[in-house]
């Protein structure tokens, strides 16, 4: 059985990205995968005079919530998922996952950052479609 990756940051457009693995791909098994993002550039104004580690374990915490949520979601379209956590840049975590798993295919959701955030911190989403080795769906 192949697998499709779903990279799940909790955003309407992961959820809408999962809702339709979930709807295209039931014969499928489904891996939701939360990156835990060790940049610095990620949401500096959430963690301005915490430790890292303390970051990390926030950012930890978080995951384990929002792949909770995939669950959830997924249960709603009668499917099972297997969730994993990772650390690192999200790009590419989500690239090694894809070696890693064996992975046919990956849906992701566009982010929804403004044009300067794009421009400085690039987009997950056109990382992936770009290096990736396996076809790619992108959920706006």
């Amino acid at each position: 059985m192949s697998q499709i990756l779903v990279p799940f940051d909790g955003s309407d457009n992961a959820r809408d990205a999962l809702s339709f693995a979930c709807d295209t791909f039931r014969a499928n098994e489904i891996l939701v995968l939360f990156v835990v993002d060790t940049s610095v550039t990620y949401q500096p104004e959430r963690t301005v005079g915490m430790k890292l580690g303390d970051i990390y374990e926030k950012r930890e915490e978080e995951g384990r919530e929002y792949l909770a949520e995939a669950e959830e979601l997924a249960a709603e379209h009668g499917t099972e998922i297997v969730t994993t956590l990772t650390h690192g840049k999200p790009a590419r975590a989500i690239l090694e996952e894809i070696e890693r798993s064996d992975i046919e295919h990956v849906v992701l959701g566009s982010h929804s950052q403004s044009t300067l955030e794009r421009f400085f911190l690039g987009s997950v989403a056109e990382r992936v479609v770009e290096r990736s080795p396996v076809s790619v769906t992108v959920i706006r």
